[in-house]
Formats: structure tokens, C-alpha cells, sequence
């Protein structure tokens, strides 16, 4: 079986986290994962909005809600920066589409480019509490909206081996996409995209890849921009969806009944074992996967030698190696 051939992903990404000194206090924030991991990989588009807007060094910067507006102010002088933020982030996402980025890593617990949980207060310094005074970096909330198609993460969560795999899946499997689109495909390229994918997408959300193949069936040159917008959504929807411990496993199954045939008892026997290791957390997928692709080779199973949910991303990021990479959600009772 050969290895995949990996796109460059586009990668904007955060500048402290590459180490440049565009923080406040002069300082940066390199996160190794991003600069000694990634970047073989990967062709960074690096943004600091508040270098840009404020010099560095700097005063630090906090979202303020002023007159039902999210303004940006100074935390000691109350200077109000936010119409210089967001001239930057303007005219900075414009050059990220133009680049066609598959998706961005930003700083965390930042007023410009956090995810998620930025504390919003008073012009007067008071937090506005739980229910409404949380929210997004502006830069990061305008990425969003004008590109909600991206894998976006900040670094901080990146530490969570779990959503880490789920990211880089997304980005390659993105990356692939825009690949494919700027080679001018047909009918047949559109058929073996969609085969190649099948096990990723089936390991995301099952219910959304059973819409896609009637898609692909209907495809043809009359209706050729239709079916790829509506492919293209339910692909970056299927992307978006963490890949869960059960599906992983529903996975395997299914990979496992192309092989069974050629197998023996002791074989069969081996991958029970595994199975069930790797069910209750005591081995990484990458055991099961090594197991089921060295068969897959020794065998000739041709369906499956080209499936790239054996090497959707460079094995040396080594994320399927981590116990934690693959979990259950669990639900919410009242």
C-alpha cells in the first residue's frame, strides 16, 4: 500500500505562536506543536491584529460592551482601538481567502483573535458575568462569518490529544479538497474523491456521507457546479463533526469485514482482542490500524489500498498514537 501524498495545507495562523515577539509586554507565545510539528507541512499566513492596530509593545486590550456595541479599549487608559482592529481584520481576510487558507490556529484568551470564552466587560472594568459576558476575539468572530468552512483552533485547546486529531484531520482532508477543485476535475475524479474519503467520512458522521453518494451518483456536465456546491457543504459540515469512539469503532468493522474472509483463527482471534483493547482505551488506533492495513497489503484487497483513512495525515505527527485521541461525548442528562 503507498503512502499518501499530502497537500501543503494553508495555515494562517496567530504571529506569537511562531515566536514572533508581537505580544503586549514585547513577548511571544511559540507553541512547539505549531513550529516544530506542523510547519513541514504546512505554509503559514501569520496575522496579529493588535501589532498591527497598537505597535508592540503595548498596553493590554479588553472587549468592552459600550452602548450595545463590542468596542476594544485600553485596559488602564480606555483608549477605544477597535476601529483600527477592525481595519485590519478586513483587509487581513481578505488576503486569507485570497490565499484559500484551510484553517487557522489563533492565541488563545485573546480580545482580538480567541475562540471562544473572552471575558466582555464595562467600560469601567466590571466582567459582565456568565450570560452575557462572553464572546469571541474580533478578529477570530470575523474569520468565522466571512469563512465558517475553516478548521479553526486555538493552541490552548490543542492540548486536548482528542480535538488535536480531529483538527488535523480537517485540515488535510480540506486541503485535499482545494487541491482537487484547482485541477479541474470531472465526473471520475469527483467518484474516486468521494471512494478514497468514504472511511473518514463514515468515521465523522454517517448520516451526512449517506446524503453525499446520491450526489455523486446524479453528477453529471449539465449540473456539475450544482453538485459540487452541494458536495462541498456536506463535506465541510461531515469535517466540522468530532469523531466519536463508537463511530471509530463502526469503522473498523467495516474495514475488517473486506478482510475476514482471507483470515484465520488465530488472525480473527488477534483482531477481536485489539478490538476490544482499543474499545475500552488500553491501546491506540494506530495498533488497529496497523494491524488491518498490514492485511490489506498481504492480501491484494484492492478496494482498500487507496483508502485514505489509513494515512489521512503524516504519520510522524504521530496523533493516533495518543490513548486520549478518540472518545465518547458524553450526554447531557437533566
Amino acid at each position: 500500500m503507498t503512502k499518501s501524498t499530502y497537500p501543503r495545507v494553508q495555515l494562517g495562523v496567530s504571529n506569537c505562536l511562531l515566536g514572533v515577539k508581537c505580544r503586549y509586554n514585547g513577548g511571544h507565545s511559540q507553541d512547539d506543536f505549531v513550529t516544530d510539528r506542523l510547519a513541514k507541512y504546512v505554509d503559514f499566513v501569520p496575522f496579529c491584529p493588535e501589532d498591527a492596530a497598537m505597535g508592540t509593545p503595548r498596553e493590554s486590550v479588553r472587549l468592552c460592551r459600550v452602548d450595545d456595541q463590542i468596542r476594544v479599549l485600553g485596559g488602564k487608559s480606555g483608549v477605544d482601538y477597535t476601529d483600527g482592529l477592525l481595519d485590519y481584520n478586513q483587509k487581513m481576510i481578505v488576503r486569507l481567502q485570497k490565499k484559500a487558507i484551510d484553517g487557522a490556529i489563533v492565541k488563545a484568551k485573546s480580545p482580538s483573535c480567541g475562540l471562544d470564552r473572552i471575558k466582555i466587560y464595562r467600560p469601567s472594568g466590571e466582567w459582565l458575568g456568565s450570560d452575557k459576558g462572553v464572546g469571541q476575539g474580533l478578529f477570530t468572530q470575523a474569520l468565522q462569518q466571512t469563512m465558517p468552512h475553516l478548521a479553526v483552533e486555538d493552541e490552548g485547546r490543542l492540548q486536548d490529544p482528542w480535538l488535536r486529531e480531529n483538527f488535523v484531520l480537517q485540515l488535510f482532508t480540506q486541503a485535499r479538497w482545494r487541491v482537487f477543485l484547482s485541477q479541474a476535475p470531472g465526473l471520475v475524479h469527483l467518484q474516486t474523491f468521494h471512494r478514497q474519503h468514504k472511511f473518514i467520512l463514515l468515521s465523522k458522521n454517517e448520516a451526512i456521507y449517506r446524503k453525499m453518494g446520491p450526489i455523486v451518483a446524479q453528477a453529471s456536465l449539465d449540473n456539475w457546479s450544482q453538485v459540487i456546491d452541494q458536495y462541498q457543504a456536506l463535506l465541510y459540515q461531515a469535517l466540522a463533526t468530532k469523531t466519536q469512539r463508537s463511530n471509530m469503532l463502526n469503522v473498523l468493522e467495516h474495514l475488517y469485514g473486506f478482510v475476514k474472509s482471507h483470515l484465520g483463527s488465530p488472525q480473527k482471534e488477534l483482531y477481536r482482542d485489539t478490538l476490544d483493547e482499543f474499545r475500552q482505551g488500553i491501546v491506540p488506533l494506530v495498533a488497529m490500524m496497523k494491524l488491518l492495513q498490514q492485511w490489506v497489503g498481504e492480501f491484494e484487497v484492492e478496494y482498500l489500498q487507496d483508502q485514505l483513512i489509513f494515512d489521512p495525515y503524516p504519520a510522524d505527527l504521530a496523533l493516533r498514537s495518543d490513548l486520549l485521541a478518540f472518545k465518547n461525548l458524553v450526554k447531557k442528562t437533566s
